[in-house]
């Protein structure tokens, strides 16, 4: 199954269902059910201690990382240019949505649903890029 490694605090506002749009400096061209691994990285806990980021995740270091943490579905990638997404999406981003991304020019905008937290993280080594996880899936996935 196709997975993508965030940092936290993003991994979990993505599967929390409060992300809705994965921006990245790079385009894919998966659609379709992804798996969200939270990396071991820490460097997000300098926006974790800010708001919006603090009203959503209250502790930083009880987050999980070095797991696969929950799934996603990825609708559609579409370009950020320098004016922004286009009205009709721009129109529908909450406030907290804005600051959960960098929307600025040149990046790519993952269009996210129906995101699923697993409730137990799943240890996984993450890489770079949509990569492939091999290992089993909770049952009420």
């Amino acid at each position: 199954m196709k997975a993508i490694s965030l940092l936290q605090p993003w991994a979990s506002l993505v599967v929390m269902g409060l992300k809705t749009i994965e921006t990245r400096s790079w385009a894919t061209r998966h659609r379709g059910i992804i798996l969200i691994h939270a990396s071991q990285g820490k460097s997000g806990s300098i926006f974790a201690e800010e708001k919006p980021f603090k009203n959503y995740i209250p502790d930083f270091n009880a987050l999980p990382f070095g797991a696969i943490i929950g799934s996603v579905i990825i609708t559609g990638v579409v370009p950020v240019t320098h004016t922004g997404l286009p009205e009709d999406t721009l129109a529908q981003l909450t406030k907290e949505e804005k600051a959960f991304g960098d929307y600025s020019g040149g990046r790519f905008a993952w269009l996210l649903v129906d995101a699923v937290a697993f409730k137990e993280p799943l240890p996984a080594r993450g890489m770079l890029n949509v990569w492939d996880y091999e290992g089993a899936l909770p049952r009420m996935w």
